[in-house]
Order: structure tokens, then sequence, then C-alpha cells
């Protein structure tokens, strides 16, 4: 018996040494790979992306969240699917061009379809000064947008409203068969993406511009991706409304505003999101206005604490860098 006893306890001391061996085992971060993408793959997402070891989420193609130039908040988002069809989403800053050009020269310098949210300058900046440069390398076939009347945004947000009409003189260098107005309900078909617009602009007296956002759903590789732009809470609820949990049900979702005082935490869990992607530089994602973590009054700790508590398995974030999912 005691014999017996001694090799029970060495297979448990060996049983324990292999667990913590591999516990401790590195981890090679290859390059153009993120370790949020090797945490990915090692965890599995769920059945519906299914990502597993050496798997590729999107078989070919990709989702780029692209990095800000200057520590600043912006949205610049790029799909390409596995035959180099290229949709990009806002852009960012003026200032971001550069980088954003640079990036989709890199994927072939050629965008079959560019979708705005809302005209604000860290969404559009970067799309205007693109299209005002002569010499721009890439070219555009479509632009799709769902714009107000100017007068409204001079008069909802005066401070700001130059941008839109800078804006329409920009779109206006392009032939006018390439810009295109979206409507609530309309799909479109970009090689193998399909955009689904789930919003005519919520045109409200509340955080006005932000709260006309377009949202739109991409599916790429059968993979849904929701863009919210930076609707606020007020938008959020009537689109949760409109379109019910299961029309905003998908797999990854942009965080809305940024991660802060975006859409509330019932969209969020409408949505059910897999994957978030996080359009914010470490000030904001720490609520950090100079005083330490949680020292300035916007709300993205307490979002990351909903996207946490919604089970939320991978984020992605720009204070990181460029965020690129396979």
């Amino acid at each position: 018996m005691k014999h017996f006893s001694i090799w029970k306890r060495i297979a448990a001391c060996l049983l324990f040494l292999n667990i913590a061996l591999s516990a401790f085992t590195p981890e090679i971060v290859t390059p153009g790979r993120t370790a949020d993408e090797l945490t990915a793959m090692r965890m599995g997402i769920g059945t519906s992306l299914n990502i597993g070891p050496g798997s590729k989420l999107f078989h070919g193609g990709s989702l780029s969240l692209l990095a800000d130039y200057d520590n600043r908040q912006m949205l610049s988002m790029i799909l390409q699917d596995k035959d180099g069809a290229l949709v990009v989403i806002d852009g960012g800053w003026d200032i971001d061009a550069d980088h954003l050009s640079d990036v989709i020269q890199s994927k072939g310098g050629h965008v079959s379809a560019w979708f705005i949210t809302h005209p604000h300058s860290d969404h559009v900046g970067a799309l205007v000064k693109i299209l005002n440069n002569p010499d721009r390398k890439i070219t555009i076939d479509h632009v799709y947008s769902s714009l107000a009347d100017q007068s409204w945004y001079d008069r909802v947000e005066s401070s700001r409203s130059q941008l839109a009409s800078d804006l329409r003189s920009a779109l206006a260098t392009l032939p006018a068969e390439s810009l295109h107005t979206v409507k609530k309900g309309e799909e479109l078909q970009i090689g193998s993406i399909k955009a689904r617009v789930l919003n005519d602009p919520y045109l409200l007296d509340s955080t006005s511009v932000n709260n006309s956002s377009v949202a739109y759903k991409f599916f790429l590789n059968n993979v849904s991706i929701l863009v919210l732009g930076d609707m606020g809470p007020e938008a959020g609820e009537l689109l949760l409304k409109e379109t019910g949990a299961s029309g905003l049900k998908s797999d990854i979702v942009q965080m809305s505003h940024h991660g802060q005082y975006g859409v509330n935490r019932d969209v969020y869990a409408a949505i059910q999101p897999q994957i978030a992607l996080w359009p914010c530089p470490l000030w904001l994602w720490n609520n950090d206005n100079g005083g330490g973590i949680g020292s300035g009054d916007w709300k993205t700790l307490e979002t990351r604490q909903w996207m946490q508590d919604l089970g939320v398995k991978v984020n992605y974030c720009i204070k990181d860098g460029d965020q690129i999912i396979y």
C-alpha cells in the first residue's frame, strides 16, 4: 500500500509540473500578427467565428483598423476580400491621409467603395484631403453616404459645419455616377463583401451630428461587422427599436463614439459581439486627462466593463497601432 501511495504522489507531481510548464511556454509573435490575434486563435471565438490554431477568420481577406497619427480619437477602417476588393470606412483626420493612402496603395491602390458614417473631421478629414489632392495615387470607384441639408449642419453645429460643405466640394471632384446616397434597408455588394444600411440619419437636437451617423453592417466571409460611427445614446435607442436585436446581432462591433458616451449597454447587449474594435488612443482608453487612469470625465472605463460583462473575448484598440485581423 505504501508503494502504491508513493506512485500516486509521483504521478500527481508529474501532472502538476506538466500543467505549470505548459502555462509558461513562451509564445512567438510573428511579424504582422498581434498578441491579441494569437490570443483569439488560442481561445476560439465561438461557434459563429470558429477560430482555431492555424485558421484565418476572413480566409484570404482582412479587416484593418488604422491607428491615429497624432494621439487623437478617429475612425479609419479597411475591409478587403480574398480577391482584392477594397472597402474603406470613414478614414480619420486630414493628418491621417498619408498613412491611409500608403495602406491603400499597399493593397493595390484601388478603392471599390468608400462608406461615410457622418461628416466630422476625425472621420472624413482624410477623405477630403485625399480628394482635394490632384496628385493622389489611389482611385475610388464609389462613395456612399447620407448627408443632411447644409442648413441643418449650420443650425445644429455651426462651429464645425464648414466641414460638411468642404466634404461636398471634395466629393464633387469625383464623377457624379460615383456618388451615392444610401437609404435604410439598402444592400450593396462589393466583390464578396456585402454592406447593409441600417438607418437613415437621425436628425436630432442632442449631440446632433454624432447621432446622425449611418450604421452599416458588413459581411466578409460570413462574418458580420457592425459599424456604428459616433452614434450616441439617443440614436442607439432608435436604432435598436427600428432594427431589433436580431438585426443588430453581429460578430464584430466598432465601438460607438470611440468607446465613450456612445450607444447604451442594452444596444451592445443586443449586438452580442465577440470582438470589439476600439478607435481610441491610450488616454481615452484609460479615461486619463493627465491625472492618471480614471481622472477624466469620459465613459470609456464604464464601457469597457460593459463589454467584459457581456462576454467580449477580444478587444482591438488603435492605442496599440494598426490592428489587422486576417
